[in-house]
C-alpha cells in the first residue's frame, strides 16, 4: 500500500496530538478536588511553649488555726449550788499582774441524744489563767455599780462572779471580749444573760433561767467544766464553762 505524503503528514498531527493529551491527563490529581498540604515553615514549632501553672486559689477567709486541749476537768460536779453544804465555787491561785482577760462568750445547747444528760452550756474563754469564781441561783441580777436590777428573760439568774478577771483593756478603754452571742440565747434552760459588772478585778455575769413548771422551784444542778488549750499560733487559753441541767422537771 503506497502512502502519499500528504496522508503522512495527517498522521502526524494526530500522533502529536494524541501525545499532548496523554501529557495533560498525567499533571491532573488523582482525586477531584484535592488540594495540596501546606508544609510547615522550619521557623515554626511543633511542641508547644511551656506555661507556670497557675498556683492554689487563696480563699477569701483563711482557716483557723487548729486548737489542741492541754488540759481538761469537772472542776464542779453536777449538783444545785445553792447548797451550803456544797457551794458552787472554784479556787485558783495564779500571779497578778496581767489580770485573766475575757476575750469570747459562747452557748450551747445539748438535747442529751443516746441517753446523755441534756444541759444548757456558757463558757467563757479568758487569757493567762484560770480565775477564781462562784456561781448560785439569786431572783434578779443586780448591777455591781449602779445597784440597778438587769432584767434577763425566766424564772431566776445563774449569777457568776469571776475574782482576779476582767473583760477590758488595762487603760480601760475598751472591751477584750472579740465574740459573744446574742443576749437572747433562748434555750429551754438558759433564756437571756447580761454583764453584771467589770470594776477591780470583779466580772459579774448573770444568765436568766427557766423551767416548764412555773410555780414549781426546781433546784437545778450546775456543773462547771475546764478546759485549757493552745492555738495554732501558740497561745494558751483558759476556758470556764458552765452547765445547767436541762432536764425536764
Amino acid at each position: 500500500m503506497k502512502v502519499t505524503r500528504k496522508a503522512a503528514a495527517g498522521m502526524l498531527l494526530i500522533l502529536t496530538l494524541m501525545m499532548a493529551m496523554l501529557a495533560a491527563c498525567g499533571s491532573r490529581p488523582s482525586k477531584p478536588g484535592a488540594t495540596a498540604t501546606p508544609s510547615v515553615p522550619p521557623s515554626a514549632s511543633l511542641t508547644p511553649s511551656a506555661t507556670p501553672a497557675p498556683g492554689p486559689a487563696t480563699p477569701s477567709g483563711s482557716p483557723a488555726p487548729s486548737t489542741q486541749v492541754v488540759s481538761s476537768r469537772v472542776a464542779y460536779s453536777w449538783h444545785w449550788p445553792n447548797d451550803v453544804a456544797r457551794p458552787g465555787q472554784v479556787a485558783h491561785a495564779h500571779q497578778v499582774p496581767p489580770v485573766p482577760q475575757l476575750v469570747r462568750i459562747s452557748v450551747g445547747n445539748h438535747p442529751g441524744d443516746q441517753g446523755g444528760q441534756p444541759f444548757n452550756r456558757m463558757s467563757f474563754t479568758f487569757t493567762t489563767a484560770f480565775p477564781s469564781y462562784r456561781f448560785a441561783f439569786v431572783p434578779r441580777l443586780v448591777g455591781d455599780a449602779s445597784g440597778k436590777v438587769i432584767p434577763l428573760r425566766g424564772l431566776s439568774v445563774l449569777k457568776i462572779v469571776f475574782t482576779g478577771a476582767q473583760a477590758h483593756s488595762a487603760d480601760g478603754k475598751r472591751s477584750t471580749i472579740i465574740s459573744q452571742p446574742a443576749p437572747g440565747i433562748g434555750y429551754p434552760r438558759m433564756t437571756s444573760y447580761a454583764q453584771g459588772g467589770d470594776f477591780e478585778g470583779v466580772l459579774t455575769y448573770g444568765i436568766g433561767v427557766s423551767w416548764p413548771i412555773p410555780q414549781s422551784n426546781p433546784q437545778l444542778a450546775v456543773r462547771a467544766y475546764e478546759l485549757e488549750t493552745v492555738t495554732g499560733t501558740g497561745q494558751h487559753q483558759y476556758v470556764v464553762a458552765i452547765d445547767i441541767d436541762a432536764s425536764n422537771g
